[in-house]
Formats: structure tokens, sequence, C-alpha cells
């Protein structure tokens, strides 16, 4: 009966420990001082490609494509680069995918979702720069859904400041708040937490002290009337 409580807090626990630093060291590689490429900053028109994305991702409307259409679309609005119909005619490509890598959580498997935005040279497919965001996955469709628009969203303010642009207040705090557990997985988190600690409790205390069986009824024999002398 625990089995499926026990799966999923492995996960948990995996997204907890694991994700995060993850994300804090490939965020860590950017701000070391090494050079970005002039081919990134100079670069005026790009080509975006849909590097796919796991089946992880069926779990968000859209599926594993969403990162895909997110990004093309919120790249349109932000109107920072002119988006060429062919890899031939950009100064850049950049491709999207969406990846949940299995992470080992012991007795079960949790995963580690992430968007990867990774810029290439047209001519030579050579990745110049790699870019990775976290993915919340929580709550209910409605909820899951808004966390990965707001995952894309963080990707661009990240490439923002790859290439030197400003940010907002809101834009930096969006960034900073990626790389950290929010407040509501860790009350989720805890809370699962706790139930599964008095899960154990209970049945610890249910192997110790079985239920006392009820007194096996005694068997009626037939009434029959001593015989007179």
């Amino acid at each position: 009966m625990l089995d499926p409580f026990r799966k999923f807090l492995a996960i948990a626990l995996t997204w907890y420990l694991v994700a995060i630093p993850t994300a804090q060291a490939q965020e860590s590689t950017s701000t070391l001082g090494a050079p970005v490429p002039p081919q990134i900053l100079s670069a005026h028109t790009v080509f975006v490609s849909n590097g796919g994305g796991s089946n992880y991702f069926d779990m968000f409307t859209g599926g594993p494509d969403r990162a895909y259409s997110t990004f093309y679309a919120d790249l349109q609005k932000a109107d920072r680069y002119q988006i060429a119909g062919s890899p031939a005619q950009a100064d850049l490509i950049f491709e999207i995918r969406a990846v949940a890598p299995e992470v080992d959580a012991g007795r079960t498997v949790g995963y580690n979702p992430q968007l990867i935005l990774s810029i290439r040279d047209p001519k030579t497919s050579a990745v110049l720069w790699t870019i990775r965001d976290n993915v919340r996955a929580f709550g209910t469709q409605r909820r899951r859904d808004k966390g990965f628009d707001q995952s894309v969203a963080v990707l661009l303010d990240k490439l923002g400041q790859v290439t030197g642009q400003p940010l907002s207040p809101e834009q930096v705090k969006a960034v900073n708040d990626n790389l950290r557990v929010p407040m509501a997985a860790k009350v989720f988190l805890f809370a699962g937490i706790a139930t599964g600690v008095a899960f154990a409790a209970y049945g610890a205390y249910r192997f110790t002290h079985p239920p006392a069986l009820p007194p096996l009824p005694q068997p009626t024999l037939p009434y029959s009337p001593l015989p007179r002398p």
C-alpha cells in the first residue's frame, strides 16, 4: 500500500536535492568571466529549432512540443531578433529542448525536468552556448502549464543576461527564484515526509501490536436428557 507514496516521496526528494544544485552549478559557469562568442552578441537573425522533448512532458498541455511553441511565441513578442525561415538565412540557431533525465533515488527513479537552449552556429552546427532552466511540475494542470510558461520566460531572461541586455528587478527575481525551491513545493514536500513518517509509525505499531482475535465460538451440544433409573 505504501509503494506509490514511497515513489512520490523519492521523486520529490530527488527534485529538491538534485535538480536545484544542478541548476545552480549550471548558472555558476556563466558568471566566471568566460567570454561570450562575438557571433552571439552581434546576431540579428535566428532560426528556432525544435529539439523535441521526452514523454515526461505529456503532463503539460501540448506535450513535449510545448517548449518549442511557447519559446517561439515569446521570442516573437520580445522583438529582439528577426526569426528566419531556414538555418541558411540566420546568424544563429536557437535549439530548444525539454528533457527530464532520470536520477537514481534508491529503490525508484526520479526525474529532473529542464528546458535546454542550445545556441548553434548555422554553418557548422557547433554549440556556441547552452542555457538551462528548471521546470516546475506541481499542482493542477493549469498550475503546471503556468509554471512551464514562466520557465520559458525565465529562459529568455537568461538569454538576455548572456547577450548583455539589462533586466528589470522583476526579471532578476524570476531568474533567482528559478534556482530555489518555491515555498509551495517545500510545504508539499514536508507534508509528504510527515505523512510518510506517520504511515511508517502506524505500520510499526500494528506490526508490534497485532489486533486481538475474537474468541472462537464454543460448539453447542444437542440437549439429551438423562434416563430415569
